[in-house]
């Protein structure tokens, strides 16, 4: 699987014509290095980097409040020499601000490496309140509706680049109204998906992340999970329909459906995450036995929706 693109903020201020479209072109080429920036005016919010010229009568300013905010700054002026990390000379290359970009920005804390705690949108997200919530990291922003228990993204970010920054320690968040909401908000978050879309997304990618059910509980599903195709493989659908039409234990589940046992282990810790699982008696023994005409009638309908044969076996 490709490394998820993560997304950036700079801001900028007091670039000259010149520098600014520099900027503009080294931070479009971060793109080969899965890394999208948005550029934005410096207005003392939250943000990745700072780009400042600091001949501009503003600079001392601007660069007073990004020390304040611990937001790392790169810094162009006529008096530097020969570059260095942090700082670059007037007339600097869309080369030299590109190295510099990606340096800094490397630097940030890694989507790979744990924060202390839960995730503060799995927090929201396993709460019992009904209230809106705007996250916000970097480019990302989301809404989270406890509500409706759905989530809602902008155009330009997949759920899997979401589930890759999670655990980022950068994300902000803050209530808000659904009137704000309609008038700031849902034009640019249009894309809603449902905490079970969501569940199922970082049990594919992220399934760390989830909580871990009873080792050797069976399960099944309350209903038929609302999946979001790109998401979850087609290889897990038949394990999916099997969890839908009965309990089973991860052990069984893997053998008959020839997955590997991790792979069932973060299904059951999606099903258990997303509230659809069900802990029932007896499940379904490990050995192998013949298909009643209704799982047939049933596991045929999900092939049909999906244009697959279920019933080939799966490695992975």
């Amino acid at each position: 699987m490709n490394t998820p693109t993560r997304s950036f903020r700079i801001a900028a201020i007091g670039l000259d014509v010149l520098h600014h479209t520099r900027l503009k072109l080294a931070s479009s080429m971060l793109l080969a290095e899965r890394m999208e920036v948005v550029l934005q005016p410096w207005s003392g919010d939250a943000c990745d980097l700072l780009v400042i010229g600091l001949d501009h009568a503003d600079a001392a300013r601007a660069l007073s409040e990004a020390h304040a905010a611990n937001v790392p700054t790169l810094s162009i002026a006529r008096r530097y020499g020969d570059p260095a990390p942090g700082r670059l000379p007037h007339g600097a290359t869309v080369r030299d601000i590109n190295e510099q970009l990606s340096s800094l920005l490397q630097a940030a804390p890694s989507v790979d490496r744990p924060a202390d705690g839960v995730p503060l949108l799995l927090q929201l997200a396993s709460s019992n309140g009904s209230d809106l919530h705007l996250l916000q990291r970097g480019a990302i922003t989301v809404l989270v509706d406890t509500a409706t228990r759905s989530i809602a993204l902008p155009p330009t970010t997949t759920l899997s680049e979401l589930v890759a920054q999670l655990d980022d320690v950068a994300w902000s968040g803050s209530v808000i109204d659904a009137p704000t909401f309609e008038h700031q908000y849902a034009y640019r978050l249009p894309h809603r998906y449902s905490f079970e879309a969501l569940y199922f997304c970082i049990a594919r990618h992220r399934p760390l992340l989830l909580p871990a059910p009873a080792e050797h509980a069976p399960m099944k599903l309350r209903h038929w999970p609302d999946l979001n195709p790109d998401d979850v493989p087609s290889t897990w659908l038949l394990a999916i329909a099997c969890l839908h039409a009965r309990p089973w234990q991860p052990t069984a589940l893997a053998a008959a459906c020839q997955m590997p046992r991790n792979t069932v282990q973060s299904l059951f810790c999606a099903a258990v995450a997303s509230g659809l699982a069900l802990t029932q008696e007896p499940a379904v023994p490990p050995t192998s036995r013949r298909r009643q005409p209704g799982d047939s009638r049933f596991f045929s309908w999900v092939a049909r929706r999906f244009g697959l044969n279920l019933f080939q076996g799966s490695t992975s």
